[in-house]
């Protein structure tokens, strides 16, 4: 029963053990996937602050144009556009070419063999005249891409509204443009820094015109997984937006699988420890009880009535002591044998404790020898009445097997502190008038001449 409550008790530990490591595993995985969205929305913000500073700086070159056409109030030749276009051009790796459009037709171009030189009306293509009839209108910068390129490879197209005037349609000139290698661009901004820390990203354009979403650039042609995203301004009050996510997930399997295994290993531990623990306790307890218990009559042993006694003298509390033998156990030892002589040292000590008081304490302190200790102050009277009561309930006749025993015994008594100052005069007086008492039995016995008897 005590194992079964012990393991019922282990079993509840491992149970609550585990609901509080899985709350906090669950709060770790929490804390750290917050953690690692924290990390990968600073990276994203900064990368994408590089991206708006970039492309600030190279509209920056389409306003140097347009300050160049209206100082010219628009009348500029070919050498003096080929002359700005190679002072502004050197700067930038990704710039493939700057472009300038009188009402909409390019008509100077920088460097003449960029490969995307072509002499064409913008506002005639279906896609650019869209973005040119609405950036005339608002006298606002645009930004297009990914545009294909003649060459095969995408690039991006900063395209801003030159007037000679305020800006209205009647003081409209032209554009002046500027056009990027997207890949080369993206390499400034060292946006591939987030594919060697583990993520993937996605690149979005936000058309001002029509509203709709384009992919300007992809790591990854999946969903992301909850992804942290970015703004990033870019001219005419359009945007992009940077999206990053990790490889995986935040917290892959792994890591989720690993973390709840540690959880239930701690709270078996834990259920082990508390069980290991309570089982030491008790078998401690246990030897504890056993070094101060008779291992055959389970009667407390010499050495708990050497340490009771001292407690007591300690004390000073009154108390007495019954010493107490049993008659003629030699014989049945020497007749029926040692087993016998045990079973009825059972039967005695069982026949002991039901005549004391649950106060008291009885003793055995070796062979056939027993002690009573009687606590608290009492007469003669009291101590013969108690000696009375014992020799009546173990003279009663003893049956083991086929064997049956009449059986007495000898007692004597000394109170502390009415017959000592110390526990050897009290343990002496009580000693002698119990050797008195059976004396005085085995002159009764001569005189009967029932010396076969052992009462």
């Amino acid at each position: 029963m005590v194992t079964r409550k012990y393991k019922r008790v282990g079993a509840i530990t491992f149970i609550v053990t585990l609901i509080i490591t899985t709350f906090i595993a669950f709060f770790y995985l929490t804390r750290a996937a917050a953690s690692r969205k924290e990390k990968a929305q600073f990276l994203a913000d900064s990368i994408s602050e590089r991206i708006g500073a970039e492309i600030e700086s190279r509209e920056y070159i389409t306003r140097m144009l347009e300050i160049e056409v209206t100082n010219e109030a628009g009348d500029l030749t070919q050498q003096e556009f080929q002359t700005m276009g190679e002072a502004l051009f050197d700067d930038y790796i990704d710039v493939m070419g700057v472009s300038l459009a009188p009402n909409g037709v390019i008509s100077y171009m920088y460097p003449l063999d960029n490969g995307i030189a072509e002499r064409k009306n913008l506002f005639t293509d279906s896609v650019e005249g869209v973005y040119a009839e609405n950036s005339v209108k608002t006298g606002l910068s645009v930004i297009l891409a990914p545009i294909s390129l003649s060459d095969g490879s995408y690039g991006i197209v900063i395209r801003r509204p030159v007037y000679l005037g305020g800006k209205s349609s009647e003081n409209f000139w032209g554009f002046a443009s500027i056009t990027l290698d997207l890949s080369d661009f993206l390499s400034e901004v060292n946006i591939k820094a987030l594919a060697d820390e583990g993520y993937e990203y996605k690149l979005i354009g936000n058309n001002m015109v029509t509203g709709e979403d384009r992919i300007i650039m992809e790591y990854s042609e999946k969903e992301l997984a909850a992804p942290v995203s970015s703004m990033i301004n870019t001219v005419g009050g359009g945007f992009w937006t940077l999206m990053i996510s990790p490889a995986g997930y935040w917290m892959n399997l792994k890591e989720i699988v690993m973390v709840f295994l540690i959880a239930i290993i701690i709270s078996a531990l834990m259920s082990i420890a508390i069980y290991s623990y309570m089982s030491i306790k008790v078998n401690a307890g246990e030897l504890e009880v056993l070094s101060y218990t008779d291992s055959l009559t389970n009667l407390n042993n010499p050495r708990s009535y050497k340490e009771h006694t001292d407690d007591l003298i300690k004390k000073k509390a009154s108390f007495g002591i019954i010493y107490i033998d049993l008659n003629d156990f030699k014989k049945v030892n020497d007749t029926y044998g040692h087993d016998t002589g045990d079973s009825l040292l059972n039967v005695v000590a069982k026949r002991l404790l039901n005549s004391i008081r649950e106060d008291d304490i009885a003793f055995r302190i070796g062979g056939d020898e027993f002690i009573v200790v009687i606590h608290g102050k009492h007469d003669t009277f009291f101590y013969d009445e108690v000696i009375q009561r014992i020799r009546s309930n173990v003279a009663r006749d003893v049956t083991i097997g086929d064997i049956n025993l009449k059986i007495s015994i000898s007692a004597g008594y000394a109170r502390f502190p009415d017959d000592g100052a110390n526990i050897e005069d009290i343990v002496k007086k009580a000693d002698n008038a119990m050797y008195f008492n059976k004396r005085l039995i085995k002159a009764r016995r001569f005189v009967n001449g029932k010396t076969t008897r052992l009462d």
